[in-house]
């Protein structure tokens, strides 16, 4: 058994969120960039269903059965984040039903289809490398999201949402080192899909200003987590020495003295 297929039975079930005192919610209050970041975070997370329908396209049964229970694992943390945020008085719209948005995972489902018939099974390199990154990203988000916030409900909901993001990231990251391992034409090709096309979790769903924002409040002031990130994704073969976040957050800040 691989260390992928092991960690697939660890994932256990969704979160549920009759566990939780929803009372407590209002106990202490969210600030305005807490908001901000749940709320995207909350559409993020529903959006999961468009970006399953977009890659749900492999043979392998390990992958198709992690995309199944991912998928209803972040449409939970999605759930319990638009649930906190309710009852504190704040409205999610689930951006990721508009028709727009249902077009465009029509579109990336072809797209990445397209993809898979161009370069093969080391599409699904891409995939697993792709994955990780932003399940890396998403899971340092909301830990610092989570040192910051004053809100004891808060604070137990993303310690549980963190715990299933690992788990995520670890999938990714062991599926990917599997299937770039010895492959340079499965490195090669991760390599410039990530450093010429990747752009942050939620780019398309909200808009480029509210990606800035987003990188601004949660990983510019924290250059060591920054480094710490690149770090991990430049350990997977292939990928040494690419900088990904500190990349991003140079555009965030050209864009920023424009």
């Amino acid at each position: 058994m691989s260390r992928a297929e092991r960690l697939l039975d660890r994932m256990g079930e969704p979160l549920d969120p009759d566990d939780y005192d929803w009372s407590a919610a209002a106990d202490s209050p969210v600030t305005a960039d807490e908001v901000f970041q749940l709320t995207y975070a909350a559409q993020v997370e529903w959006a999961t269903e468009g970006t399953f329908e977009s890659l749900d396209i492999t043979r392998d049964p390990t992958v198709s059965r992690f995309l199944r229970i991912w998928l209803e694992q972040e449409r939970v943390h999605g759930e319990l984040l638009d649930r906190f945020l309710n009852q504190t008085g704040v409205d999610v719209t689930l951006l990721h039903r508009e028709p727009r948005h249902r077009r465009g995972a029509r579109r990336g489902k072809r797209l990445n289809q397209l993809a898979h018939r161009v370069v093969g099974d080391d599409f699904f390199a891409v995939h697993m490398a792709w994955g990780a990154v932003n399940e890396l990203t998403t899971l340092r988000f909301y830990q610092v999201i989570r040192q910051r916030t004053s809100n004891p409900l808060l604070s137990t909901i993303l310690g549980d949402i963190i715990a299933q993001e690992a788990l995520h990231y670890a999938f990714y990251r062991e599926s990917a080192i599997e299937r770039l391992d010895g492959n340079e034409r499965a490195q090669r090709i991760t390599r410039y899909a990530l450093t010429h096309l990747w752009r942050p979790v939620g780019l398309g769903l909200r808009c480029r200003s509210d990606v800035d924002r987003l990188l601004g409040l949660l990983l510019a002031p924290k250059p060591d987590l920054v480094r710490q990130i690149d770090a991990s994704i430049a350990s997977m073969p292939g990928l040494a020495s690419t900088r990904l976040i500190e990349s991003e957050l140079a555009a965030v800040t050209i864009r920023a003295a424009a």
